[in-house]
């Protein structure tokens, strides 16, 4: 059983995120930022959903400019792997999305909506899983600079590792094409850790997991009151990642409707939020991913030549474990030692 902790003074958000997360997860409700901090001392929790001014609380300098990363170690040196969501009212949502800058996975705007607060869980399980990788990876990859990188004994993974040595540095669109569980996400992260926005936010965007309706107000964001059940404004996928890296995960998947302006947005690097008229300027730098063949979609009229072309800059072809099978021994033997690790069990 998976555990998850509440920290909000609204009974009815900790309510409804209990609720929402009943099949999944145990979750513990508290009102105050010291029983959060008790709490989460005595027991594992995999996600936790804190309200801004409860996170804000804990700061002990009450300076004027609050180090959101410095607040939500408070939580990682416990537990480095969970996965916290902020809470907030309407008017603090910049501070939310501060806090997201800084390492937090996402935030919700009360009142808590529960398709979103699903659709959040759901993407900060998928996070996880691919951190798990990505800790293991990230420490090779820095700590040499010959080929044995990642500890990959197969010639085709030396030569992409090089690749991600050489376009990590720049601030080139990058192109990762694979089968569903090449580590494409994995791939995407070593890129933005090693790359000159490390230290700025990676936001992940996954084109088939949001209905089509919908796509164009997770990406760009929202006005209030710009269609029926926008009752707050909504920042944008784009908006939050503008000086860091958005990770268009399956991008294959993003209908031909919705790839329009996205081709407008990639060249000129403006947009608007629907519903508003303010142009809102985005640097972000775009890694995509596809499990299918785009060059083989665009010929077809599935998916647009000249997005196509605007995102292959920098492609890099995974292949699947299959092809590489000299390295299970080496991926199970790590992965079996932190999932004990993780387990508190003895390593065997």
């Amino acid at each position: 059983m998976k555990f998850c902790l509440v920290s909000s003074n609204n009974t009815e958000a900790g309510k409804i995120i209990k609720d929402c997360l009943r099949d999944e997860y145990s979750s513990d409700i508290v009102s105050s930022p010291k029983h959060c901090l008790e709490k989460f001392k005595e027991r594992r929790y995999e996600s936790l959903f804190i309200d801004i001014a409860h996170l804000l609380s804990l700061d002990e300098t009450k300076g004027p400019e609050s180090n959101y990363r410095s607040l939500l170690q408070h939580f990682w040196k416990i537990f480095p792997s969970v996965e916290i969501v902020i809470l907030c009212e309407q008017i603090s949502i910049r501070k939310a999305v501060e806090a997201v800058k800084a390492g937090a996975s996402n935030y919700l705007t009360y009142p808590i909506d529960k398709k979103e607060t699903r659709y959040i869980v759901d993407s900060t399980i998928e996070t996880t899983r691919a951190q798990f990788e990505l800790d293991y990876f990230r420490e090779q990859f820095r700590d040499t600079d010959s080929l044995r990188i990642i500890g990959t004994k197969n010639q085709v993974m030396k030569d992409i590792f090089e690749k991600i040595k050489h376009v990590a540095p720049t601030n080139a669109t990058v192109l990762i094409i694979g089968e569903t569980g090449t580590g494409k996400g994995v791939v995407a992260k070593l890129i933005h850790a090693h790359g000159p926005r490390r230290n700025r936010q990676f936001i992940s965007f996954h084109c088939g997991a949001i209905p089509e309706n919908l796509i164009e107000s997770e990406l760009y964001g929202h006005e209030k009151g710009s269609f029926t059940g926008a009752i707050r404004r909504k920042m944008g996928k784009f908006e939050i990642a503008k000086d860091g890296t958005l990770f268009l995960d399956e991008i294959g998947t993003m209908p031909l409707s919705a790839q329009v302006k996205l081709l407008n947005v990639l060249q000129e690097k403006y947009f608007q939020r629907i519903g508003g008229e303010d142009n809102i300027y985005t640097d972000a730098r775009i890694i995509a991913a596809s499990n299918t063949n785009l060059k083989q979609m665009s010929d077809k009229g599935e998916f647009r030549k000249d997005l196509f072309f605007r995102l292959n800059v920098f492609p890099i072809e995974l292949p699947p474990l299959r092809e590489r099978r000299e390295d299970i021994p080496s991926l199970a033997k790590e992965f079996l030692y932190r999932l004990n690790k993780t387990h508190s069990k003895k390593h065997i």
